[in-house]
C-alpha cells in the first residue's frame, strides 16, 4: 500500500530542491554570465551535491531552458493572453499588451536579460533564449490578429506587421531601454508604449464617430 503522505513529502521536497537550484542557477547566469557558470557553482549556490542538479533539473542548457519556459508560462501571462483574445475594444487590445508585457519585465527581468543575451551564448543556450522569443513574440501577434479581426488596423497594415510594431514597442528590448537605461518609472513607460503604439497601429478615428 502506497504511503500518501510520505510520498507527497517526498515530491515536494523533490520541487523544493528543484526550485532552489533554479533559483541559483538564475542568480548566477545573470551576475556571471552564462558561459562562465559551471554546474558545480550552481550545486554550490543551492547547496546541494552536483549530481543532484542534474537529476532534479539537468545540465546548464536544461537550467536555461526551464528558466525562460518558467517566464513564458507565467500563468497571469497566460491570463492576459487569453484576455487579449476576446477583448472587443482595440485600444483595450493595446492597452493589455502594455500591461501584460510591463508584468513580464518587471516580475521577471533577469530571465528577460538572459533571453536577450542569446548571441553571446552557446549554441544549445542560444536555442533556448531564442526559444523563449519566438514564444513570446506569439504572444504578441494573438493582439495583433485580434486587432485584424476588429478591423481596427490602419490601411494595409498587415498582422505580420502589425506583430513586428508590437515587438518594436513591447518586445525585449524596449522596456529595458526606457526603464533600465532611460530611468524611467514603469507607469511612465507603459503609458508612453501605449500611446506610440495606438498611433502607430490603430486605424484614425473619424471626427465624431
Amino acid at each position: 500500500m502506497i504511503d500518501q503522505p510520505r510520498a507527497r513529502r517526498r515530491q515536494e521536497s523533490a520541487e523544493q530542491t528543484r526550485q532552489l537550484i533554479l533559483d541559483a542557477a538564475l542568480e548566477l547566469f545573470v551576475a556571471q554570465g552564462y558561459a562562465t557558470t559551471t554546474v558545480n557553482d550552481i550545486a554550490a549556490r543551492a547547496r546541494v551535491a552536483v549530481a543532484t542538479v542534474y537529476t532534479s533539473v539537468g545540465g546548464k542548457p536544461t537550467l536555461l531552458r526551464a528558466l525562460i519556459e518558467a517566464g513564458v508560462n507565467d500563468p497571469e501571462t497566460a491570463q492576459n493572453v487569453a484576455a487579449l483574445a476576446v477583448a472587443t475594444d482595440p485600444g483595450e487590445v493595446v492597452r493589455l499588451i502594455g500591461a501584460g508585457t510591463r508584468y513580464g519585465h518587471q516580475s521577471r527581468p533577469h530571465t528577460i536579460q538572459l533571453m536577450r543575451a542569446a548571441p553571446g551564448m552557446t549554441a544549445s543556450a542560444a536555442e533556448a533564449a531564442r526559444d523563449g522569443a519566438v514564444a513570446y513574440r506569439q504572444a504578441l501577434r494573438v493582439g495583433a490578429v485580434r486587432l485584424d479581426e476588429l478591423s481596427a488596423l490602419r490601411p494595409g497594415l498587415t498582422v505580420e506587421q502589425a506583430t513586428q510594431v508590437l515587438w518594436f514597442y513591447f518586445g525585449l528590448h524596449s522596456w529595458p531601454q526606457l526603464v533600465d537605461e532611460g530611468g524611467w518609472s514603469y507607469d511612465e513607460a507603459e503609458r508612453w508604449l501605449v500611446d506610440r503604439a495606438t498611433e502607430a497601429l490603430l486605424r484614425p478615428q473619424r471626427p465624431g464617430a
